[in-house]
């Protein structure tokens, strides 16, 4: 054994050392126990080969107390200038001191034993009394194990990692989505059931979003997918589905409450698409960005759009006053500039401004992989509610994000 620390996993007391690190614990039951510290959550149980964790969001990675001490102290302030295994084998060197974090007899029988694979989210459907919901329409099949409901009728939707794994249920409370228990969606995606011919994988912020953009168009042979944590996991796991898929574009559909929320959804997933070429920053009364321009053409093409919309911006304002009032025009222009080989924008938060750099941009830089569509109103729920299935010929196209 390398480390030679390890060897103290086969006798410290896991849920001593949570205590110990000042976790808290949130629900202990015959074969776990859920512990919590600040936003992270910890599932700890006893299998054959000892104590073990997990954490919600990987719930196939089962750690040992090594791990958890060793990610601790990562993150434990220490005077003077000590280095990390220092602070390790100091750690170790004390546990002699410290026999209530060795396991014993009474510590042993705490929790039953259960398989290495054991992942409590697997139990919710049972626990909650969950079943799978029936929903109407044609072709409503591709919803099929993918939305469950309680026998009050509440929605529940499974999500999942890039491994498959559950890593837990939202569900819909006043039409937001809301996590269950120890629920983790960070890294994982819901989406439906994957047709055997695959010709759209449509990209929306929650599956009741989904379920309102299939009544409303009734597409065949679709992926529907849901990222409701937009970061740069959960981006980059959409990039490698959208590879397995062999499909040249994905439709990227991300509403909100508003629609200026549904823009900066686009926008933020875009940056971490693009991962370091597209940096964006949200301020009190705009939206910074930089990015490499890569090419001359596309930024020139973005540079003629861009005047031309601060053009209409001051034309439209002496439509109502003789002088312009330059300070004022400049606040609500969409301003570019060039440093080195970045490009700064600053764009306002006024919804047609957003509107109009989200379709410049995505359609000089990103046209071969993404396709942006929008509803008429605020989200597709709101819009199938307000339109009722679309009856015309165009579908999709109909929808195109455009100026």
């Amino acid at each position: 054994m390398n480390n030679r620390w390890r060897k103290f996993d086969a006798v410290l007391n896991l849920s001593a050392l949570m205590n110990y690190f000042g976790l808290e614990v949130q629900r202990k039951t015959d074969r776990f126990i859920s512990y919590k510290l600040g936003k992270e959550r910890y599932i700890v149980i006893h299998t054959e080969s000892g104590y073990r964790y997990y954490k919600p969001d990987a719930p196939k990675t089962k750690l040992t107390s090594f791990d958890f001490i060793l990610e601790r102290l990562s993150r434990t302030d220490s005077q003077g200038k000590i280095g990390l295994w220092t602070k390790i084998e100091d750690f170790y060197t004390e546990l002699e001191k410290k026999p209530e974090l060795f396991l014993n007899d009474r510590s042993k029988d705490s929790l039953e034993t259960v398989d290495t694979n054991f992942n409590h989210f697997e139990t919710f459907a049972e626990k909650l009394t969950l079943r799978p919901k029936n929903v109407d329409g044609a072709g409503s099949d591709i919803f099929e194990e993918r939305i469950y409901e309680n026998p009050e009728g509440q929605l529940y939707f499974p999500y999942r990692n890039l491994a498959n794994t559950l890593t837990g249920y939202g569900t819909e409370k006043d039409g937001k989505l809301s996590l269950v228990a120890e629920s983790d969606i960070s890294t994982s995606v819901w989406f439906s059931k994957v047709p055997d011919t695959i010709k759209h994988l449509v990209v929306l912020r929650n599956p009741m979003e989904a379920m309102a953009f299939h009544r409303r168009f009734k597409l065949e042979d679709v992926v529907y997918l849901t990222i409701s944590d937009i970061n740069y996991e959960t981006s980059k796991l959409l990039v490698q589905i959208l590879k397995r898929t062999k499909l040249k574009k994905m439709v990227l559909s991300f509403t909100g409450s508003s629609k200026i929320e549904g823009y900066i959804h686009d926008l933020m997933l875009i940056s971490f698409i693009n991962d370091s070429r597209f940096l964006f920053r949200v301020g009190k009364d705009h939206l910074a960005v930089r990015f490499d321009p890569e090419d001359q053409k596309p930024l020139a093409k973005l540079h003629n759009e861009v005047l031309k919309y601060n053009g209409s911006l001051t034309k439209e304002y002496l439509k109502y006053n003789k002088v312009t009032d330059q300070s004022l025009l400049n606040r609500k222009s969409i301003i570019l500039t060039k440093e080195k080989q970045w490009v700064l924008c600053r764009i306002p938060f006024e919804v047609n401004a957003l509107r109009y750099f989200l379709w410049s941009y995505y359609r000089n830089y990103m046209d071969k992989t993404v396709e942006i569509v929008k509803p008429v109103h605020a989200n597709w729920t709101l819009e199938f509610e307000k339109e009722g299935a679309y009856g015309g010929t165009e579908k999709l196209k109909a929808f195109r994000m455009a100026v």
